[in-house]
């Protein structure tokens, strides 16, 4: 750690102090000072606020004597008080003043938007996404909450890295899809890359990450093995979206009513459970509205449901 104080004690502190004092109350001040430097999480700033404060009101504290007289709190803890204090504030300021950037896409919408280094995100409706106000300067760092984007990376010498809840991605410089719903059936986050190279990392197992290159694309598994790569085929359905297409292979019947869901901001009941996990396929190129998609759903041979509409939405339901 470099403790070189990025600005002196104030010169009133340090006329206050003997030799001794001022040693430890420098040490605390420089300590302060390379904590305000740097890039603290808001739970990290938190957890040393509720350090501090008892420790500050200890220091502090005015004390009675057995004839009930005020002593005095001897100038060296006053003068760490008051370094401590300092960088409290100080640090609340870099705290609040670096709270990321929050966008959200809401249920029947899709977002297009601009990161600060110039990439360009599509966001699918329901899809939550966070970056720090320092975007493109030092790291290029964006979390998806939930949701599914496509993005169209500059190239930079900086990595370009989505987090998402079980996965980190990185890239240089390429436009590659990203789906993460954490709270779905199977949840798994899945990558399809279109042009350049990506390379995935799940986060429990950083041996076990995969590079993938235009054309493919990868799940995260959660059974201790490499993430599942495919070729050419789930590339194009996993991006369908994009383009106003609602195309899905071999997914859960529940994830699938869920993206109806939010694409068109209605609600659906599956009433009868076992649907629910049923492995289905939907191909449409541009649909009109989600009844044309649950009306193909419920024609499938496999789930042989009904299907009624209702205020807000539809059920479907085995008849």
């Amino acid at each position: 750690m470099n403790k070189e104080a990025y600005h002196p004690l104030p010169r009133e502190v340090q006329s206050e102090l003997d030799h001794a004092e001022l040693a430890e109350t420098l040490e605390a001040w420089q300590l302060s000072e390379w904590y305000c430097s740097q890039e603290p999480r808001l739970d990290d700033f938190r957890q040393m606020g509720a350090g501090m404060w008892p420790v500050i009101e200890e220091a502090t504290r005015p004390r009675l004597t057995k004839v009930f007289i005020w002593r005095r709190v001897p100038r060296m803890t006053v003068a760490v008080a008051l370094a401590a204090c300092i960088a409290l504030v100080l640090a609340v300021g870099i705290t609040l003043t670096q709270q990321p950037t929050s966008v959200t896409a809401p249920f029947g919408e899709q977002l297009t938007h601009e990161l600060p280094d110039g990439s360009s995100i599509v966001l699918n409706s329901g899809t939550h996404i966070q970056y720090k106000n320092n975007f493109g300067e030092t790291s290029r760092k964006l979390t998806l909450r939930e949701g599914e984007i496509f993005l169209n990376v500059v190239p930079s010498s900086t990595p370009f890295v989505v987090e998402s809840f079980d996965a980190h991605t990185e890239v240089l410089g390429t436009s590659f899809n990203v789906r993460s719903w954490p709270d779905e059936i199977n949840a798994a986050t899945h990558v399809s890359v279109s042009s350049g190279q990506v390379r995935v990392t799940p986060v429990t197992a950083s041996e076990l990450a995969v590079t993938l290159v235009a054309g493919q694309s990868a799940q995260v598994r959660h059974d201790g093995q490499a993430p599942l790569v495919m070729e050419s085929v789930q590339g194009p359905i996993q991006r369908a979206w994009v383009d106003g297409g609602f195309k899905y292979s071999d997914w859960p019947l529940g994830n699938v009513i869920e993206e109806i869901e939010r694409r068109y901001d209605v609600e659906i009941t599956i009433a009868s459970p076992a649907l629910e996990t049923m492995s289905i396929g939907v191909l449409k190129e541009s649909p009109e509205g989600p009844e044309e998609i649950i009306r193909d759903i419920c024609a499938l041979k496999d789930t042989g449901c009904d299907y009624r509409a209702v205020p807000g939405g539809f059920v479907l339901e085995k008849p």
